[in-house]
């Protein structure tokens, strides 16, 4: 499987970059997980990073904040009628918004945690090493979307978490390195948490930017 990091918070040279969160997982499915802010990010992005945005199997949207789906209507022009695996709470034109409230597989070897608190989704994907987290922003704690991808999935631990964990403290750090092999903060998780996980667990720290092909 490959993820390709379409937008981070941080930029990488030749690419264009908002505050916001967008990941390309490519596998046995095809699909986009959050769609930044803005269509020209990723439009740019992509076609730096020669990979289409045409074809996909389905998306998913961690919430509905729009540095999370301000994308998403370049999405629909290139896959109308796209299914869009999303929380409770709103619509994209030209999608078709598959409301997602509790867990569950939402494709082969694709699970979703639910929406937690009924705000935010995580999914986890099945892969020859693991399963690999994706979170968006991680507002009800990143350890309690991990776990829960975790109890759907009927894994007992994650080789990968990656996204955006929202400024977490010390403790919820540790909790999420009881639970992955690898962490990869990015988008909202705050220099301090980048730096934490960098010093406390240096074997674990997976370092992500607006660019960054994971081959997994």
């Amino acid at each position: 499987m490959r993820l390709t990091i379409l937008n981070d918070n941080i930029p990488s040279t030749g690419l264009i970059n908002d505050w916001g969160w967008s990941v390309l997982v490519e596998g046995e499915n095809r699909f986009l997980f959050d769609a930044d802010t803005r269509g020209e990010v990723l439009a740019h992005n992509s076609k730096a990073l020669g990979v289409l945005l045409e074809n996909l199997d389905f998306a998913v949207l961690s919430h509905w904040h729009g540095d999370h789906y301000g994308g998403f209507p370049l999405i629909a022009r290139l896959n109308p009628g796209l299914r869009l695996y999303a929380p409770p709470g709103g619509t994209i034109r030209g999608l078709k918004v598959v409301e997602v409230r509790n867990a569950g597989e939402i494709a082969d070897g694709i699970w979703t945690s639910g929406a937690l608190d009924g705000f935010e989704q995580a999914v986890g994907v099945e892969t020859p090493s693991g399963l690999v987290v994706i979170v968006g922003c991680s507002h009800p704690g990143v350890d309690r979307l991990t776990r829960a991808v975790l109890e759907v999935s009927g894994y007992e631990k994650a080789h990968l978490v990656i996204g955006g964990f929202h400024y977490p403290p010390p403790g919820t750090l540790e909790g999420l390195a009881e639970m992955a092999e690898f962490i990869a903060p990015a988008h909202c998780s705050g220099d301090e948490a980048k730096d934490y996980v960098r010093r406390r667990y240096p074997e674990k720290f997976v370092e992500v930017r607006t660019g960054t092909i994971l081959e997994i």
